[in-house]
């Protein structure tokens, strides 16, 4: 059997270039063949799955080695889970998510993980946050990640292959800062993390270490970062942040999209954003003492404002809420996404809302979540 020879030119002038002499990449293939004989080892006697979970500091490639173990994976007739829980970056779908999907094809070097059809046969599950650090609103945060796990427990349960396959979790920047370790230990219990890949943090990985030394059901792993690994400053994760809104619209330059305009009335539209706040005493029965609310959902009226802002159509009908008498929060904090919309438009006068969609068709009577994120189209 003969293997083709691939050829990709660049062109552009390069500041540096040089050819490395010491890669990690040994390192990542011998990682990723354990995880693939503790697949072997449960399809054979049982057990857990490999539930690898990748932590680190700021552009040490957390994403990108996920996307090398995926691959490794695909390519040995596995299916793995990819759960990305870092809201900041939203390698599947738009920042300001949590989503998880079963990876059945490679991922393309140049278009990376996407929505887009050419992708996966399997829609990707989106919940949305609407903020891109995960402590902005740390208890939603958690709230949604408990939902995510238990939803993806479900899946492995249904599906042998899938669970078999694992899950390879990217985590959010912050985790690697002590600040945040309870939020660490939690998403290691919800999750039923057993490998934590901990990348470029010498002290992280000896914390780590240090807290499961008891457990011999979670393996922690020290590897170090590629020296290709290129530091982002805030201005060019905002433009990242910008291109993957903009792909989810118009696609890529090998699976292009046609998105369209649609003009809704105000009386169609029902927004919703998610706030923290305290009750006030007016507004509690009488004997009922003032309590912090943790997450709680506040009516937005379209004014102009909205204008460049990003939508979540929920997968929540306006009736079933209403006739269902229950809190808005416990039903539409963690529902499943249809999909997002973006505001063009605002036209107080003729209170009509333009809103540009990825795919023809009428918008669903539903309601929507407001993002925390403006896009504005160039």
């Amino acid at each position: 059997m003969s293997i083709p020879i691939i050829e990709k030119y660049i062109k552009g002038e390069c500041d540096v270039e040089y050819v490395a002499e010491e890669t990690p990449m040994m390192s990542y293939l011998n990682t990723h063949m354990a995880i693939e004989q503790m697949r072997c080892r449960i399809e054979k006697e049982g057990g857990a799955e490999p539930r690898v979970m990748i932590v680190g500091p700021p552009d040490v490639g957390k994403t990108t080695l996920s996307k090398i173990l995926i691959n490794y994976a695909v390519k040995h007739g596995r299916t793995p889970m990819f759960v990305d829980i870092n809201p900041s970056e939203g390698t599947v779908t738009i920042p300001s998510t949590l989503t998880a999907t079963v990876i059945d094809k490679p991922i393309d070097i140049e278009e990376q993980l996407s929505v887009l059809p050419a992708k996966s046969s399997m829609a990707p599950l989106t919940y949305f946050f609407g903020y891109l650090q995960s402590t902005d609103k740390l208890k939603l945060y958690n709230k949604l990640l408990t939902k995510l796990s238990e939803t993806i427990q479900k899946k492995m349960d249904k599906d042998s292959v899938v669970r078999y396959s694992g899950l390879i979790i990217s985590t959010p920047n912050n985790l690697s800062n002590n600040s945040n370790w309870d939020t660490f230990t939690f998403i290691i219990e919800k999750f039923k993390v057993n490998v934590v890949i901990v990348v470029g943090h010498e002290r992280l990985y000896s914390d780590i270490s240090k807290f499961y030394q008891d457990n011999n059901e979670i393996a922690v792993v020290k590897l170090t970062k590629s020296g290709g690994v290129v530091n982002r400053d805030s201005s060019y994760r905002r433009i990242l942040q910008s291109y993957k809104i903009k792909e989810y619209f118009y696609g890529t330059h090998k699976c292009e999209l046609a998105p369209y305009s649609v003009i809704v009335p105000f009386s169609d539209i029902f927004i919703r954003t998610i706030e923290q706040g305290i009750a006030p005493s007016s507004a509690l029965p009488i004997g009922m003492e003032r309590k912090v609310q943790e997450t709680r959902l506040v009516h937005v009226e379209p004014t102009e404002d909205l204008v460049n802002s990003i939508l979540a159509l929920t997968n929540v009908d306006v009736k079933e809420s209403e006739e269902d008498g229950e809190e808005e929060e416990d039903i539409l904090i963690g529902t499943r996404l249809l999909g997002f919309v973006h505001v063009t438009n605002v036209d107080t006068e003729k209170k009509k809302i333009t809103l540009l969609c990825p795919c023809h068709g009428r918008i669903p009577k539903k309601y929507m979540l407001l993002a925390d994120l403006k896009w504005i189209e160039t």
